[in-house]
């Protein structure tokens, strides 16, 4: 096979592959969005039945209840906000950050390295060392 033909086969398998994974997205995003409206419905009876809990069978007036029922969500929106904002890394993502701290380091490592390779196999420093080693043999007596 030709270059050409192997990079159109490449191409084209991974075309399919990004079609197969936004249909299998799109498919699971349909779904969470009928999961969230049917939470939604969950919570607001939830709702209803703390209230209807405390009202009868608490003992508690329809304010009490209400009030009870509103400080649970407060509870609920705090414990959220705390735990939201924490920001710890997770060890996979500590190594990863290793990993790609370490490959850039590595890359640094190689840019140098081929700088001064260049450098000291470069046309200038030919030139240089033919120069001093013409100059070293005039010296000494050994001449052309």
């Amino acid at each position: 096979m030709r270059i050409g033909e192997i990079g159109k086969t490449i191409i084209e398998g991974e075309l399919t592959l990004r079609k197969l994974m936004a249909i299998r997205l799109g498919r699971q995003a349909a779904f969470l969005v009928v999961a969230a409206i049917f939470a939604f419905f969950a919570v607001i009876s939830g709702h209803g039945l703390l209230w209807a809990f405390c009202y009868q069978t608490l003992g508690f007036s329809a304010l009490g209840a209400a009030a009870t029922v509103f400080a649970a969500d407060v509870l609920v929106v705090l414990m959220g906000l705390v735990m939201g904002r924490r920001s710890y890394m997770t060890p996979e993502e500590i190594r990863v950050r290793f990993a790609r701290e370490h490959a850039l380091n590595e890359l640094r490592q190689t840019v140098a390295l081929s700088a001064v390779a260049t450098t000291v196999a470069g046309p200038l420093t030919r030139h240089t060392f033919r120069a001093v080693w013409g100059l070293l043999r005039s010296l000494s007596g050994r001449g052309r």
